[in-house]
């Protein structure tokens, strides 16, 4: 139920400009893009406005359902935004943001806009007229918790479109599409060896004794190795310690390449959240390593796609173990009928 703090209502029919702020790393922003399906679809008439971190770019650069994107970093640079931001004079903001933050609390202090709905938090009492009430992370998802907002705030919310989306360029698919041409009568299991955090990695030796028993057990199995630049020297070590011809082994590292990586295998294995949010998108299967704690498990998993999800024991993925992966990789093989 609305805690709102004044007497209007919103009617979306009659909203003909919206801000979204996801001031948030790419998986966030890739989590949040059916807000932007549902909106769009329901109200085609509203533009929707963006703000959020430079280093997403690449993550909406195709989504036909952006109006205009504002980006920034979390620092004194926002404040150069606020001006531009205070010029296009909302008649919605929206800040999905589920912990307190002094930033969104100066967003809604500044922007202009006449409905403004953030979580209801003590920093914004003074600042937004629609309270919305958090979900336990410890016991939803991160997808549902958004669409608890939006139906918060009195919207029908189709389900079939919540999920995570991510449009990827023509000539970005072409070119990994081309890479892969050669495995096409193949089944491709693309495992992602980059991570946003070093307590998400797991070691070099632990991958390669996981590739040993993958290609020992299913010979017609074909590992494409994928990472970031900064990476590149550990798929490397990986590759020539399997003997794997790198010099096309997903040679392709920007976030749009990564994805169409992604949209083409069979399953994913990753220890890296932003690379679960895009296989939802596109429906592939995810054997996917978390870390400790449990609210980090429960709101980050694979959404709404065939699944296996490992939580270390400790905060550190690199205490999973090789049997541990290769047991839950069999049984989601199985289950999807790959094996």
């Amino acid at each position: 139920m609305i805690n709102n703090s004044s007497n209007s209502k919103i009617d979306f029919q009659k909203i003909s400009k919206i801000l979204i702020v996801r001031l948030g790393k790419i998986g966030d922003l890739v989590v949040t893009s059916f807000v932007f399906e549902v909106l769009k679809k329901t109200f085609p008439q509203i533009e929707i406005h963006l703000l959020t971190l430079p280093s997403n770019k690449e993550v909406i650069k195709y989504n036909p359902n952006l109006t205009k994107i504002f980006y920034s970093e979390k620092d004194l640079s926002l404040y150069f935004k606020l001006s531009s931001l205070r010029k296009e004079n909302y008649d919605v903001m929206l800040d999905f943001n589920d912990n307190p933050s002094t930033t969104s609390a100066t967003l809604f202090r500044f922007v202009k806009a006449k409905f403004k709905a953030g979580y209801n938090f003590s920093k914004y009492n003074r600042v937004i007229n629609y309270k919305i009430e958090p979900l336990l992370k410890e016991n939803t998802h991160i997808t549902e918790r958004m669409k608890n907002f939006l139906m918060q705030l009195g919207l029908d919310v189709d389900d079939n479109i919540v999920k995570p989306f991510f449009y990827i360029g023509s000539v970005e698919l072409a070119d990994v599409q081309r890479e892969l041409r050669s495995f096409e009568s193949q089944k491709l299991i693309m495992i992602n060896l980059s991570a946003g955090a070093k307590i998400r990695y797991w070691s070099d030796d632990k991958w390669i004794s996981l590739i040993r028993l993958i290609q020992g057990s299913y010979p017609n199995f074909s590992i494409i190795l994928l990472s970031t630049e900064q990476d590149f020297m550990h798929k490397e070590t990986i590759a020539s310690s399997l003997k794997l011809k790198i010099s096309n082994q997903g040679k392709f590292t920007s976030i749009q390449h990564f994805a169409a990586y992604i949209q083409c295998a069979k399953l994913l294995i990753t220890p890296d959240t932003s690379a679960v949010h895009i296989a939802s998108a596109f429906g592939i299967p995810t054997l996917a390593l978390f870390p400790n704690p449990d609210w980090n498990f429960v709101s980050w998993q694979p959404y709404r796609v065939a699944n296996r999800t490992i939580k270390s024991f400790t905060e550190n993925v690199n205490d999973i173990s090789v049997e541990e992966v290769f047991r839950n990789f069999k049984s989601l093989i199985n289950e999807i009928g790959l094996a």
